[in-house]
């Protein structure tokens, strides 16, 4: 329970009541104090004061008890004028519920503290209606995304169990199957666990050399190409110093050479460039694939989008790239086709 006291409209009010009954009462006071009836006598041609009495009206006195309540009244009001925004911004703030972010102060009128106090509040929850529908957004493309391996298991195990002559061979490829769906269902967890740290944890930038974190990423992908005779080849300077948050560029990396590796046919190569100027770094990632149209650029960063369903993956790993580089202060594009006039390029830029 509120005090009274604490109260901004009763201090206010009390100010207000103070500002104008004092002046009342000082005046009273002098009033009181000069208001007397002095009596002079001539005697022989000399003036002298024969008497002075006090002359007190009742008027001042009825006038300053009246004055009283109306003081009070009028600061009650002024001060109920004063807080009336502050009153807006709380009702507001009381009558948004965790579901309805579409509420707003907008407050266009008060004091200019208060008004920026209003916009700030209306800021701050636009950035919270975003975060909430980018959080329901994530949600039912983690529910579609899932459903489908789950569904795959628990059809696998129905068919399993209504075979009337089950074999080994049945059992075996029902469980390759079972296997498949697990991969990707542990696949998309595991996906979904980075891109929520990525989010929660804060960017630690320390001095690193991106070439030896490039150099690290490589040496990684190496089976993975080495696999499908790809070659990989890394260009640029000796080293590039910069501040960054090493973890996470390293899987910014990670997942656009894999990516470049699974969609580059066989027998051909996936070029890493390095550049480094004064005020940024930035590192290309270039395959010779069949390249991406035109009207599917933007949607490529989408999560769970996928534009070939016969390569595997998520549709995790570009969107969690470009949020790393954009808490770098950089930003991640694509141009396709690339140099060559084959496949893609994806250009990484952070920030130094």
């Amino acid at each position: 329970m509120t005090r009274p006291w604490r109260s901004l409209r009763v201090g206010l009010a009390v100010l207000g009541f103070l500002a104008i009954y004092l002046p009342a009462l000082l005046l009273f006071g002098v009033v009181l104090v000069t208001d007397t009836e002095t009596t002079f006598q001539t005697i022989d041609g000399v003036e002298s004061v024969r008497s002075v009495s006090a002359h007190r009206s009742a008027w001042p006195t009825w006038t300053v008890v009246a004055l009283a309540p109306a003081a009070a009244a009028v600061a009650w009001w002024w001060a109920g004028r004063a807080v009336r925004p502050l009153d807006r911004v709380r009702a507001v703030a009381e009558d948004i519920g965790a579901t309805d972010l579409g509420r707003r102060i907008a407050l266009d009128g008060g004091p200019a503290e208060v008004v920026a106090l209003a916009a700030s509040f209306d800021a701050m929850l636009d950035r919270l209606e975003q975060a909430a529908a980018t959080q329901r957004r994530l949600i039912e493309e983690t529910s579609h995304e899932l459903r489908m391996p789950l569904a795959v298991l628990m059809t696998n195990a129905e068919v399993l169990l209504a075979h009337p002559s089950p074999t080994l061979e049945v059992y075996r490829g029902g469980l390759l199957r079972s296997q498949a769906a697990a991969a990707r269902l542990q696949t998309t967890i595991d996906e979904l666990l980075a891109e929520a740290r990525g989010r929660a944890r804060a960017i630690d930038r320390r001095p690193s050399d991106l070439v030896a974190v490039v150099g690290g990423v490589v040496d990684h992908a190496a089976p993975l190409a080495a696999g499908k005779e790809i070659a990989l080849s890394v260009s640029g300077p000796a080293v590039a110093e910069c501040s960054i948050d090493e973890p996470t560029v390293s899987r910014a990396l990670s997942n656009l050479i894999d990516n470049a590796v699974r969609y580059a046919p066989p027998g051909t190569a996936v070029e890493i460039a390095i550049e480094a100027a004064d005020a940024e770094v930035a590192v290309t990632v270039t395959d010779h694939g069949a390249g991406i149209a035109a009207e599917e650029r933007e949607r490529i960063f989408q999560r769970f989008w996928r534009g070939r369903r016969d390569v595997p993956g998520t549709g995790l790993g570009l969107p969690i790239a470009r949020q790393i580089a954009l808490a770098h202060g950089g930003d991640l594009v694509v141009t396709s086709p690339g140099p060559s006039g084959d496949g893609c390029a994806f250009r990484l830029t952070l920030r130094r």
